[in-house]
C-alpha cells in the first residue's frame, strides 16, 4: 500500500507516463492488509481517479474500436492492428489490466475496506464497495474469468486463483448489497470533496450512491439475460420488490449520472481527449456507426463526426470501413475535380481542434474554436442516467419489471436524456422519436423493441464508454457487427475477448486453470452465447 498521501494529479502523471514509471504495477497483489498512515479520505480519491482514467481511456478506446464506433483514419497506425482484430499479449500490460486496475483503483478501494471497517467508517466504506464492484464488472466483461475471491491479499496470496465469471456475478451482486447495507448505517464520515464522483457531504448525497449500487445491479442481471434468464429474471424481480416503495423504484435519477470530472490542467484532462491530442488523426468515425446515424437521421451527427472536408458546402460526413488497409479508396472530389479520400474524425465535441486536416490545423477552419477547454474537461461517463433508463426499458420489455415500469415511457426518456446530453432540442428529439427506425409504435414485437433499446443504447456509449458498447453488442448481438475488410483471425472471425497480458501469463500460473491459450481473444466469455 502507498505509504505517502496521495495527490491525484501525481496518479494521473504516473498513468500517463513511460514503462520508468510503471515500477512494480506488473504484480495485481499489493499489500493491502498492512495499515498505513493513509487517509482513507485520501485513498479514496485515487481509486476513482485511477479507474475513470483507464476504463475512459485505453480500455475506451478498444471497445469503440471493436463496437465499430470508430476506425482508423487514413494514415492512422496507431490502433490498425486493433481495428484488423490482432490484439497481442503485449496490450493493456502493466498500466491497464495488473498495474493499473489491480494495483491501482482496486487495491486502494480494498485498502478502504480494510482500514475502514474496524473504524467504522461506514460510508466510505460502502463507496468503496460499490466502486470495487464495477471496476471488476468491467474487467470481468473484458476478459471472462479473472482473480476475484483471491485477490488483493497481498503477500498472502500471490498466486490467486481464476473464479469463473460466473462466481465473479455472484460475487458483485454480494458487495453491491454490502455496499448498500453499510451506508444504510449512516456511520462515520461524510467524504465531501474526497469523493471525486458524487462529492457525497450529505445523507441525501449519500443515496445516490445506492441508487448507482441499485442500477448497477441491474446492469449486471441484464448481462445474464441470454445465459441464465430465469436467474436474470428472479434477481430483478426481487430487486425491484426490494424498492416497491421507493421513487423510481430506487435506480438513477437524472441529476446522478456516474461520471468523473475532468480538467484542463496537464494529466488532467478527459482520457479520451488526451488519447487523441497524443495521437491526433488516428480516429475516424466508423462506416457501422456512421451509416446507422445517416439512416436514423440522427441530430446526433454533427457532433459525433466532424464534416470530412470542411471547406465546402453542403456537410459531407465520410465513414471508414471496419478494417481499412492502405490505399484507402477514393471517396471524395475537391474544388478542382480531384478524387481524394476524407473522412470524419469525432467532433470537437470530443477532440476539440486537435486534428489536422489536408496537413491544416483544426483552428485555422471555420467554425471550429481555437480552444480544447470543453473537449479537456468533458466527465468520463461510467453510467449514465439514460444508460438506466434504458436498461429499466429492456426489464420492461422482457416482462421482468412491474406493471408500473412502462417500457415505452422508460425508452423515450432514456433516448431524449442522451439527445439533450449533446445539446438536442425537445422538438428534435420528438421528431426523431417519431422516425421509423426509433418510434417505439414501429417496433412490432418484443424482439423489435429490444433492438430499439440496444440500438439506442450503443448509439449513447459513442466516445464515452466505448468497454460497455462492445459488451452490450457481444450480448445482444444487436447491432450486426460488419465484417472487417482485413481480419488477421480469418473470415468470419471476431473478438469476443481481450487477452490475458504478459504479467499474468508470466507470473500466475494458476492462470492455466481457466482453459485458455495464451492471446485467446475468439473464446466467448461466459455470458456471451449469441
Amino acid at each position: 500500500m502507498k505509504t505517502n498521501l496521495i495527490r491525484l494529479g501525481a496518479v494521473l502523471g504516473l498513468l500517463l507516463g513511460g514503462s520508468a514509471c510503471e515500477k512494480d504495477f506488473l504484480d495485481i497483489n499489493k499489500d493491502p492488509n498492512n495499515p498505513t498512515t493513509a487517509d482513507i479520505n485520501l485513498v479514496l480519491p485515487s481509486g476513482q481517479a485511477t479507474a475513470s482514467f483507464i476504463i475512459g481511456g485505453q480500455y475506451n478506446v478498444v471497445g469503440e474500436i471493436l463496437a465499430q464506433h470508430l476506425g482508423i483514419a487514413q494514415g492512422g497506425n496507431q490502433y490498425r492492428a486493433w481495428d484488423q482484430f490482432s490484439i497481442p499479449t503485449s496490450t493493456f500490460d502493466g498500466r491497464e489490466f495488473s498495474g493499473g486496475l489491480y494495483a491501482g483503483a482496486l487495491e486502494d478501494f480494498q485498502y478502504v475496506i480494510n482500514a475502514g471497517t474496524p473504524a467504522s467508517e461506514w460510508r466510505m466504506v460502502g463507496i468503496a464497495k460499490i466502486l470495487k464492484a464495477h471496476t471488476y464488472q468491467v474487467i470481468t466483461d473484458l476478459y471472462g474469468d479473472v482473480p476475484f475471491s483471491e485477490a488483493l491479499q497481498g503477500s498472502a496470496n500471490l498466486t490467486p486463483k481464476y473464479d469463473r465469471q460466473q462466481d465473479i456475478y455472484a460475487g458483485l451482486q454480494a458487495l453491491l448489497d454490502e455496499g448498500i447495507s453499510d451506508i444504510a448505517k449512516q456511520q462515520g464520515r461524510f467524504p465531501g470533496t474526497a469523493d471525486m464522483n458524487y462529492r457525497a457531504a450529505t445523507e441525501a448525497d449519500m443515496q445516490k450512491w445506492v441508487r448507482l449500487a441499485n442500477t448497477l445491479k441491474l446492469r449486471l442481471y441484464l448481462r445474464l439475460s441470454e445465459v441464465d434468464a430465469a436467474g436474470a429474471r428472479a434477481g430483478i424481480q426481487a430487486l425491484y420488490a426490494r424498492n416497491q416503495a421507493a421513487t423510481d423504484f430506487n435506480f438513477m435519477r437524472a441529476a446522478d449520472s456516474y461520471q468523473f470530472n475532468n480538467g484542463t490542467a496537464t494529466n488532467s484532462e478527459n482520457p479520451f481527449y488526451q488519447t487523441n491530442f497524443r495521437l491526433p488523426n488516428n480516429l475516424a468515425v466508423s462506416s457501422n456507426l456512421g451509416d446507422t446515424l445517416v439512416r436514423y437521421q440522427d441530430p446526433r451527427l454533427p457532433v459525433y463526426a466532424l464534416d470530412a472536408d470542411l471547406t465546402t458546402t453542403p456537410l459531407e460526413f465520410l465513414f471508414v470501413r471496419p478494417g481499412q488497409n492502405a490505399p484507402y479508396p477514393n471517396n471524395f472530389t475537391t474544388s478542382t475535380g480531384q478524387a481524394a479520400v476524407r473522412l470524419s474524425f469525432p467532433g470537437t465535441f470530443f477532440i476539440g481542434q486537435a486534428f489536422t486536416n489536408v496537413n491544416r490545423a483544426g483552428s485555422t477552419f471555420p467554425g471550429i474554436t481555437a480552444t480544447d477547454a470543453p473537449a479537456k474537461s468533458r466527465p468520463t461517463l461510467l453510467l449514465t442516467y439514460e444508460e438506466s433508463q434504458l436498461l429499466r426499458a429492456e426489464a420492461a420489455v422482457r416482462g421482468w419489471a412491474p406493471a408500473a415500469e412502462n417500457a415505452q415511457t422508460l425508452y423515450e426518456a432514456g433516448v431524449r436524456a442522451a439527445l439533450t446530453r449533446y445539446g438536442i432540442s425537445t422538438a428534435d428529439a420528438t421528431t426523431y422519436l417519431a422516425r421509423p427506425q426509433v418510434s417505439w409504435a414501429a417496433a412490432g414485437s418484443p424482439a423489435a423493441q429490444l433492438r430499439h433499446v440496444t440500438v439506442q443504447k450503443w448509439i449513447s456509449f459513442f466516445a464515452t464508454n466505448g468497454a460497455e458498447a462492445w459488451t452490450e453488442v457481444r450480448r445482444s448481438n444487436q447491432p450486426r457487427l460488419q465484417a472487417p475488410l482485413v481480419n488477421l483471425l480469418g473470415g468470419g472471425r471476431f473478438v469476443r475477448r481481450l487477452p490475458y497480458p504478459d504479467s499474468e501469463l508470466q507470473r500466475n500460473p494458476r492462470i492455466s486453470d481457466t482453459g485458455l491459450t495464451p492471446g485467446d481473444v475468439t473464446t466467448p466469455v461466459w455470458w456471451d452465447v449469441n
